[in-house]
């Protein structure tokens, strides 16, 4: 991991909220290998090096250019052989209504190219070339926003903006929805239809990222779990396998402290 050069920043402040984070990645010549765990976010990869392999779950396959994908309620497993370089744009949940509209439903679970989506589909080439040329990984980075501001178009779902932001707070799903005045069966239609994810499904994610965000303090696993709001440390570990694809004690003896994310 140590051929591994890795910048980020804010996004811009007419961005925040729709962006998560700007990051950098490059490599030396050795091979990279990385794990990630279920996030909340939507990666936006502007490829400038050599193809990566991407594994969800049981599907995988190569990546030769720039890539996006949905939401994955699973760890996903990147590699490359080396000399990799990329820009990373995470969307947050509202940014990727706002980007790619419905469809930010429909990557749920999947890697897809770029250039096969709106507004990537025809400005792919250029954006590319310009990031290339660029002087550095600032410039980079103002190139992408720039390229992206505009094209926040689409009208976010209220109900499901509030949905997300009460979940994210800790509010059970039974609870969301009646506060935004559904019964629990439509909020979970119109949620998994406009997100990809069922509220359920977000709710527990959104309770995995506050135990890897409270392990930075310490590893009382046990008192993680209860301050998480897990049933116990068993259900802790139970759900790191299913979202990290590991127990507790192996991501942290491997894993980089998780990185905040302003959900919406």
């Amino acid at each position: 991991m140590s051929n591994i050069v890795f910048v980020s920043r804010p996004p811009a402040p007419a961005l925040r909220g729709l962006v998560a984070r700007v990051s950098g990645y490059a490599t030396g010549p050795a091979p990279s290998h990385f794990v990630e765990t279920a996030e909340l976010v939507f990666p936006l990869i502007f490829n400038l090096g050599r193809s990566w392999r991407i594994g969800i779950g049981g599907w995988e396959d190569e990546r030769p250019r720039g890539f996006t994908a949905g939401l994955v309620a699973g760890p996903v497993r990147t590699s490359c052989p080396g000399d990799a370089e990329l820009v990373q744009v995470d969307l947050t949940p509202l940014g990727a209504a706002r980007l790619f509209g419905g469809a930010a439903a429909e990557m749920a679970g999947r890697a897809i190219e770029l250039d096969a989506v709106a507004p990537f589909s025809t400005a792919s080439p250029l954006l590319d070339e310009q990031l290339r040329a660029a002087g550095g990984w600032a410039e980079r980075f103002d190139l992408v926003e720039q390229f992206l501001r505009p094209h926040f178009v689409h009208t976010a779902s209220h109900p499901i903006t509030c949905a997300w932001q009460l979940l994210a707070r800790g509010v059970s799903v039974a609870e969301t929805a009646e506060r935004i005045g559904w019964s629990a069966r439509h909020l979970s239609t119109r949620f998994r239809r406009e997100t990809g994810l069922r509220p359920v499904t977000a709710a527990r994610m959104l309770r995995f990222r506050r135990a890897l965000t409270l392990a930075q303090g310490g590893e009382d696993w046990a008192g993680i779990a209860a301050e998480a709001g897990y049933a116990d440390q068993p259900h802790l570990i139970r759900e790191f396998r299913e979202f990290a694809g590991e127990t507790p004690t192996a991501w942290a003896a491997r894993a980089a402290p998780p990185r905040d994310m302003p959900l919406l």
